[in-house]
């Protein structure tokens, strides 16, 4: 989340830093104590908890002992952006087609600050297994293939400023380390129209994405073990991208009308 200016007088820092206390819960660990989310925050260890009782307060944390954690009513949130884009029955249906078709799961993702956002997913039987995302889960932008879409769906000069300022962990052996060489694919990406990315972030998993939307900067992507990402394969998962990503453009422009 991004530092609000506190000089603007639009602008409520306090309920601004309760947001970010919030945000302090990403599920690692399920529950954080005030020096946790001093940490997190940034904040001095008597604002975090401040805010963490706050939260408490209105039903969104609960306390046990000195350690704080999410609720389920965290999820209203989330609901209200999903039903006002009608998720439910413009978004999840077509991915659950698209997915059984290519017997893989498709996962629906934006751009947040420095990360990608997880908005859907969709899974099927016996697909690959995965490190348990949910909607809501943050991936690295740099070394993924969603991110890599994100960042060619962008414009080249905000992408550039990401490529510049974004995390780059090494998550395996084979994840890029170079920023200008991060750059170049995502310049061959804007050009090819997807993005294929090979064991950075997960050992043995490739991924693919294509752009849902360029002005919304919605993506789509599949994974498939390296053993079976043979081009053949690889074909065959970026049409059925495709074809889910001009169903998803369709029934998005509907549900704008």
């Amino acid at each position: 989340m991004p530092v609000p200016d506190t000089q603007d007088r639009n602008i409520a820092a306090t309920f601004a830093k309760g947001l970010r206390v919030l945000e302090a819960f990403d599920g690692r660990p399920a529950a954080l104590t005030v020096a946790d989310i001093a940490r997190r925050t940034g904040q001095d260890r008597a604002a975090a908890r401040r805010g963490a009782l706050t939260l408490v307060a209105t039903g969104y944390l609960q306390q046990t002992g000195r350690a704080f954690a999410l609720t389920p009513k965290v999820l209203t949130l989330a609901g209200g952006y999903l039903q006002a884009n009608q998720f439910g029955r413009r978004v999840q249906p077509v991915l659950n087609h698209h997915a059984a078709a290519i017997g893989s799961e498709i996962t629906l993702a934006t751009r947040d600050g420095d990360a990608v956002l997880l908005l859907a997913q969709s899974t099927v039987l016996d697909g690959p297994v995965s490190q348990g995302f949910t909607p809501g889960s943050r991936l690295p932008l740099m070394h993924t293939s969603l991110g890599r879409m994100l960042l060619a769906e962008t414009t080249p000069e905000r992408a550039e400023r990401l490529i510049e300022t974004a995390p780059l962990p090494r998550h395996t052996a084979q994840s890029l380390a170079e920023r200008d060489s991060i750059g170049q694919r995502v310049q061959a990406i804007r050009q090819d129209g997807y993005a294929v990315t090979d064991s950075e972030f997960e050992p043995g998993i490739v991924g693919l994405a294509v752009p849902v939307s360029g002005p919304a900067e919605t993506v789509i992507g599949t994974s498939s073990a390296r053993g079976r990402g043979d081009p053949e394969n690889l074909d065959r998962l970026l049409r059925g991208l495709q074809n889910c990503a001009a169903e998803l453009r369709q029934s998005m422009a509907d549900t704008a009308v």
